[in-house]
């Protein structure tokens, strides 16, 4: 499915992208406000091509950049896919604020009702205090923590 429309928000696998949309997301992506809470740090623009070019073959994960109206807001991927669960990501553009609450009922929707799992999974890093609010306001379960994450579960009937 290369696109799909949650809650009036468009979304747009990445293996539809334009050129213009991959370059932007590059650009997020390395954003020193998004890259702190991300594994890898900072990523090479043809590290950036493969990984794009890869999800085209991908069983287990998707990636959206999401529109509201015309403008790009964000990206969430799903990612380790089965039957029963998937893992989320989620960042808005570094120039945008508070559109969490929006991206995130688009992936509780997407993860329920599109992928059919029944639990959502989730982590963040300790001094990710925005993620951190935002996923306990909305319903997800701290489930465990180590010295970096605090990882967290929602299951399907969690309301």
């Amino acid at each position: 499915m290369l696109e799909s429309l949650i809650n009036g928000i468009r979304l747009v696998n990445f293996t539809s992208l334009d050129t213009k949309e991959i370059k932007m997301i590059y650009n997020w992506r390395n954003n020193p406000k998004i890259a702190k809470y991300m594994i890898n740090k900072s990523i090479e623009w043809n590290e950036h091509l493969g990984f794009i070019d890869s999800l085209k073959n991908s069983q287990d994960k998707i990636y959206f950049l999401a529109y509201k109206d015309n403008l790009a807001i964000g990206v969430i991927s799903f990612v380790n896919i089965s039957k029963s669960s998937c893992e989320f990501g989620i960042y808005a553009s570094p120039d945008l604020r508070g559109m969490g609450d929006l991206l995130m009922g688009v992936i509780i929707d997407y993860a329920f009702n599109r992928l059919c799992v029944k639990e959502i999974l989730a982590k963040a890093f300790m001094d990710n205090l925005r993620a951190i609010t935002l996923y306990k306001n909305l319903n997800f379960n701290i489930i465990k923590k180590d010295k970096d994450m605090i990882y967290f579960s929602r299951k399907k009937d969690n309301i």
